[in-house]
Order: structure tokens, then C-alpha cells, then sequence
């Protein structure tokens, strides 16, 4: 069953939109630059994202979101735990970023 992973980030005031924009484009370019250890090609099986504009005023601070599709747990888990480009993109995004929210699901799994 495929694992839905969102991501919620809030930019800090003080991060410029260029670095907004770059540091999100680097995020959604991770569906091509995550490759799988074993077959050394990408595991994400989609990932899109972008900038909020909910009406509803209920984002909590929340400025953009990602969500990203994985064929398994242990593909999640890989991304999540071990993939030297997703970890490496977190450190170097990490100082533009106030918060952050994940929430993981698997669909139809409701308890």
C-alpha cells in the first residue's frame, strides 16, 4: 500500500523569497534526486508542493506545503532515516525554516 507523506513548513519572516523559492524547488526536486540504494533509481513515486493559499486561515503559521507518495513503508523509512540527499537538504534548509509539521498515512487505514 502506498505511504502519503506531507510536510508542512512555516519560512522564518526573515528568509527572503528567493531563498523561499530555491529551498522549495530543492524540496520538490527531491522526487528525481532520491535514488534507491539497491537500484540506484527514484523511489518516490510523486511529490508535488508549493506556496499556501487556503482561504480558511486555519495553516497555523504554515506557509507551504509538500506531499510526497512512496510504494512502502521501508521506501518512507529510507527517505525519512537514512537518504544522504533528503538528510543533506534538511541541514541546509533547516536554518529558513521556523517550523515544520509531518503527518504520514497509509489510505484507508483508519485505526
Amino acid at each position: 500500500m502506498a505511504i502519503v507523506h506531507i510536510v508542512l513548513f512555516q519560512y522564518k519572516e526573515s528568509t527572503s523569497l528567493e531563498d523561499v523559492e530555491n529551498a522549495s524547488a530543492q524540496v520538490l526536486a527531491l522526487k528525481d534526486n532520491c535514488l534507491h540504494p539497491i537500484t540506484q533509481k527514484p523511489y518516490i513515486k510523486s511529490f508535488v508542493g508549493g506556496k499556501d493559499h487556503s482561504p480558511e486561515n486555519a495553516q497555523h503559521g504554515m506557509t507551504h506545503g509538500f506531499v510526497a507518495e512512496f510504494a512502502s513503508l521501508e521506501d518512507r523509512d529510507y527517505y525519512v532515516s537514512t537518504d544522504p540527499v533528503h538528510l543533506a537538504l534538511g541541514r541546509q534548509i533547516g536554518p529558513l525554516v521556523e517550523k515544520f509539521q509531518c503527518v504520514d498515512f497509509t489510505n484507508g487505514i483508519l485505526t
